[in-house]
């Protein structure tokens, strides 16, 4: 492509990426993953060589460049000079955001992937298929609430010093307590993402996100902004009679969602009227998806 020619591909910067999604999915459009193959000629001596060199997919850093060949690249690439008599060759390397570019485009070119703007798009949509939506991320509001709270008590305790003792225990027992139904919060290592599609409309969807796969395992840059995900639908959500449970994957599962209800309400009436604490709930109604996420990024 000539510079200044507008292309369709999409130049993800990836602040979110499932590379086990990417690899698993790859290795479905392209039958498997291929070898790097290296090869060497010399027209002086009028032989060739040829080696190969086994390519590791690595998931313990989803940002790692990745030496790997398949079909979707041209993995290297030879030339020769007679006047010299040198041989060069070159390796390309993918990222998993670079092949996850790719996984979208062919999403794309093969109309798999449904664009989702209102609430109607989710009149005809169906769990397994690939959905994209731009939307506004935010935190699980309890969680969220349950993370200040904890810095303002762990801020308390190292401003008391050893003053009041019988205080600074009692404040370490309940941070204790906070920190314990945080962590059933986030059990496993992921922790529900609530996206807002059409404000208007109050169309939202549910990512249950994990951390390993955030950018150096902070949730931080990504929370209150705009950003664009890719993923599939677990559930779709369209009538009153169905619901997502953001405590569907923890301790709190076991409660009615009414009791949850009555537990907030009262947990919100406690507390301080000068802090501004996002509204707590236990669920997210109608219409709403709850989405496995590939990717988000900008």
């Amino acid at each position: 492509m000539e510079l200044g020619e507008k292309s369709s591909r999409t130049l993800p910067i990836t602040s979110y990426l499932n590379q086990k999604i990417v690899f698993d999915l790859l290795a479905v459009i392209e039958d498997g993953f291929s070898q790097v193959k290296n090869l060497n000629a010399s027209n002086e001596k009028n032989k060739s060589k040829e080696s190969t060199a086994g390519g590791e997919i690595g998931l313990s850093n989803a940002f790692s460049l990745l030496g790997i060949g398949t079909k979707l690249k041209a993995s290297l690439g030879s030339e020769s000079n007679d006047s010299d008599i040198k041989t060069t060759s070159e390796e390309r390397v993918h990222t998993p955001t670079s092949l996850f570019s790719k996984i979208l485009t062919y999403l794309e070119n093969e109309e798999l992937i449904h664009q989702i703007k209102k609430p109607t798009d989710l009149e005809h949509l169906a769990p397994g298929e690939f959905v994209q939506f731009n939307c506004l991320l935010q935190q699980n509001p309890l969680v969220s609430l349950l993370d200040s709270i904890e810095q303002f008590g762990v801020l308390a305790i190292r401003m008391e010093g050893n003053k009041g003792k019988k205080g600074k225990d009692s404040n370490s027992e309940m941070l204790k307590q906070i920190k314990a139904i945080k962590n059933s919060l986030t059990q496993n290592e992921f922790v529900d993402l609530i996206c807002t599609i059409d404000e208007s409309e109050k169309l939202k969807a549910v990512l249950p996100v994990y951390l390993n796969y955030l950018f150096n395992r902070n949730m931080n840059e990504i929370i209150d902004g705009n950003f664009t995900v890719v993923g599939k639908v677990v559930k779709v959500v369209n009538d009153e009679e169905n619901n997502i449970n953001l405590f569907r994957n923890t301790g709190f599962k076991l409660f009615k969602q009414e009791a949850l209800k009555n537990m907030f309400a009262s947990f919100e009436k406690d507390i301080d009227k000068e802090l501004d604490i996002p509204e707590i709930t236990s669920e997210i109604n109608k219409p709403s998806l709850l989405v496995l996420p590939i990717s988000i990024f900008t």
